[in-house]
């Protein structure tokens, strides 16, 4: 029986998020629609589109030898057809398509990490304006007192 760590992209630590999603083979992973998989933790849309496609090449790639058409090998067939590409099914290459998948993950996670410290420098740049605020305030505190005690 095939593994979800059998598809490129996902390991142990994602399939058992997966599976906890009620997500437990890839056959489950190729069918999912990638709206719904973005509702899984740690993905994204870019993430959610490469493992949906690596599935589909999984599966592809492990039903060549049947002479059967199975429904879902139809239905992957359609969404590839369906996304305006050229490519023919025979042709796809679970190499190539391996490290396209590869490379798109990591560029995600680059984009998400550039995100967080994007993020974080904001959060530190806001909590400094609002020490700021607060000195001045106290500052101004401190001159009115002074000038109520002056005028005493």
């Amino acid at each position: 029986m095939a593994k979800l760590t059998d598809v490129v992209g996902i390991g142990p630590v994602t399939a058992k998020v997966l599976a906890d999603h009620h997500i437990k083979t890839p056959e489950a992973l190729a069918a999912i629609s990638i709206a719904a998989l973005e509702k899984v933790p740690g993905f994204s849309n870019l993430r959610a589109k490469a493992v949906k496609k690596a599935a589909a090449v999984y599966l592809l790639k492990n039903t060549n030898n049947q002479t059967t058409t199975t429904p879902l090998k139809q239905t992957i067939a359609k969404e590839f057809t369906n996304q305006n590409t050229t490519t023919n099914l025979s042709s796809v290459s679970p190499h190539n398509d391996a490290e396209k998948i590869k490379n798109n993950i990591k560029k995600d996670r680059k984009k998400d990490s550039l995100k967080n410290k994007t993020k974080k420098k904001i959060k530190k740049k806001e909590k400094n304006e609002e020490k700021n605020k607060t000195k001045i305030k106290k500052e101004k505190k401190k001159n009115n007192k002074k000038k109520i005690k002056k005028k005493l």
